[in-house]
């Protein structure tokens, strides 16, 4: 009997519909549990490294903030966070009282965070809360790589398992025939998917790591080449940004650490984002030793610290001198200015730190010499003017006075002719330093010339000049500044020895400089003075030098004098027991007679 077509087709589609039915079911149910653990395990593993990202913000791991931090990750009951210190103690956990939690150490999904990197996920029972439960946990490391805590978060998977179960029994029998009926089509096509996909991942997973320069080539369909393609141009995007961000940030601090000015830049709450080694020198502290610690934290310094929170409370731009107390007293000036952005409008404070020491030195070394001028040449125009004035009073009527008189206004004039001598001849050397003609001498001739100067002022105050001379080479310098230096130097010894005393001046040669040493057994110089003696018109008895016929400025020609010739001069003294003036100067040795 002819059976209908309806009858002969309707069975099979039925058969094949009940077939595809009830084996995309049981797909379905094994995709939807795959599916669940998949976005179980994602969302907690995002979420533990959320949290670690979140507690490692600020560079340093605070038990304190970390745990405020996964309270709000557990706010809504159903993620578990446990914050585990290295050594296994719990510090923290959302849904149970640490102090009655036994060592973590040994749990399994700690021991292979341990010695895992990244992100590790793992399912067991756990001993707390009785159910089963899937772990993300990651290691929390420090700046040397080693591990300071465990971020665990953790969610039941009861359910989960309870509905697969069901799911799994419902359609075992779909299960089994869509497994014999598509398993060699489905192993072909999911072969053929996965395999370009798998590469894609891969080559995903080093543009993470920072392998940006690496490419992806699959063959695979035209939809898969393209997701590839646009991987491997986001890649190179990425990488021609971060060089260019790398040479300017580079170009930056290659700019802060040559400044010769200091600059810190600190945020809004004066922590210290940035300090160079000009500023970090200043203040004999690393420039990379901050760890984002406050300026009075890292500085010690609570003028600098009330400046820039002023800069910020005015927010505006001021400037301010402060002193650092170290080595010596530093001048610094600060000029502060607010830090402004699109999204703020105060992010932090820029700092710009100048040591003006050297100019506050100058400055004071500048009003001292005006006032010594001012006062060394008050004194001799005002006795000028008082004794002319005598004169033309009616003295002159007088010889015997008027004589006395215009010997009088003759020494102060004399006086005067010599500070200005002594001046013209400071502003000379000061002018051609470095640059003064040299010719070959023998010292000896320059000694012998020295002691003819100053004979006559030894055989008044009964003072010997005694000198000692080792080498006989010639020298290069400048005859006549070497000849000034000394008899500035010899005769200061002879006016401050005693009557029959003794100056001794020693001249040692070697091949490429001269020593020449005056030394007197006069009253000495006071220790408190020595920095100063070669300062302009610095005397220590204001009232013998002046007695004695000195300008003030003798010393400060000697150290002129010997600048220009590339040395320096030094004195050592012991109060009443006489000092000891030292010149030394580079003088090569030469042939020349």
């Amino acid at each position: 009997m002819r059976r209908s077509l309806l009858y002969q087709v309707f069975p099979l589609y039925l058969f094949a519909i009940l077939l595809a039915v009830g084996s995309l079911s049981f797909a379905a149910t094994r995709v939807f549990r795959t599916a669940f653990y998949a976005e179980k395990r994602l969302d907690l593993t995002f979420t533990a490294e959320l949290a670690v990202r979140l507690v490692q913000r600020d560079g340093a791991f605070d038990p304190d903030s970390a745990q405020e931090i996964l309270s709000l990750v557990s706010r809504d009951g159903v993620r578990r966070t446990t914050l585990i210190a290295a050594d296994g103690t719990v510090l923290y956990d959302s849904h149970a009282d640490t102090s009655t939690m036994e060592n973590h150490a040994a749990r399994p999904e700690i021991i292979t965070a341990r010695d895992s990197v990244g992100t590790v996920t793992q399912t067991r029972r756990s001993a707390t809360t009785g159910d089963n439960t899937l772990y993300a946990v990651t290691a929390l490391r420090n700046d040397d790589g080693h591990i300071a805590a465990f971020v665990r978060v953790g969610g039941s998977v009861e359910q989960l398992d309870h509905r697969s179960r069901d799911a799994l029994t419902a359609l075992a029998t779909s299960a089994v025939l869509i497994l014999i009926a598509t398993a060699l089509m489905s192993l072909v096509i999911v072969r053929r998917i996965l395999r370009p996909l798998g590469t894609i991942e891969r080559a995903a997973r080093r543009f993470a790591m920072g392998e940006l320069d690496h490419r992806i080539s699959v063959q695979a369909p035209e939809e898969i080449s393209a997701v590839a393609e646009t991987l491997n141009g986001m890649a190179a995007e990425l990488s021609g940004t971060i060089s260019a961000i790398r040479e300017q940030r580079n170009e930056l601090e290659a700019v802060l650490s040559a400044m010769v000015e200091g600059v810190i830049v600190v945020d809004d709450s004066l922590r210290i984002r940035s300090i160079n080694e000009a500023a970090a020198r200043l203040f004999q502290r690393e420039p990379r030793g901050h760890d984002h610690r406050t300026l009075i934290e890292y500085l010690r310094n609570s003028e600098l610290d009330a400046f820039a929170a002023e800069v910020l409370e005015r927010n505006s731009t001021l400037e301010r001198t402060i002193i650092l107390y170290q080595r010596g007293p530093i001048n610094l000036q600060v000029h502060g200015s607010v830090l402004r952005s699109r999204e703020a409008d105060r992010t932090g404070v820029l700092l710009v730190l100048n040591d003006i020491t050297r100019l506050k030195r100058l400055e004071d070394i500048r009003r001292d010499f005006v006032a010594n001028v001012s006062h060394e040449l008050r004194t001799p125009i005002t006795s000028v003017m008082g004794f002319l004035e005598t004169l033309r009073d009616g003295a002159w009527k007088d010889p015997q006075r008027a004589t006395h008189f215009l010997d009088i206004v003759s020494t102060h004039a004399n006086r005067l002719n010599l500070i200005i001598e002594d001046l013209l001849s400071l502003s000379r050397l000061e002018s051609h330093e470095g640059e003064i003609a040299r010719t070959a001498c023998h010292v000896e001739d320059v000694l012998a010339r020295v002691s003819e100067a100053c004979n006559q002022l030894a055989l008044q105050r009964e003072v010997s000049v005694e000198q000692t001379i080792e080498g006989e080479a010639a020298v290069l310098v400048n005859a006549n500044l070497l000849e000034q230096a000394l008899i500035n130097l010899v005769s200061n010894a002879i006016k401050f020895s005693p009557h029959g005393g003794r100056v001794e001046v020693r001249c040692l040669q070697a091949s490429d400089r001269i020593r020449i040493s005056v030394e007197d057994h006069g009253p000495g110089i006071p220790y408190r003075d020595l920095n100063r003696i070669f300062e302009r018109f610095y005397r220590v008895d204001r009232a013998r030098s002046r007695d004695l016929g000195g300008t003030g400025l003798g010393l400060a020609i000697v150290k002129h004098i010997a600048i220009a010739h590339g040395g320096e001069v030094s004195v050592e003294s012991v109060e009443g027991q006489g000092s000891c003036f030292v010149l030394d100067i580079p003088a090569p040795t030469t042939r020349a007679d």
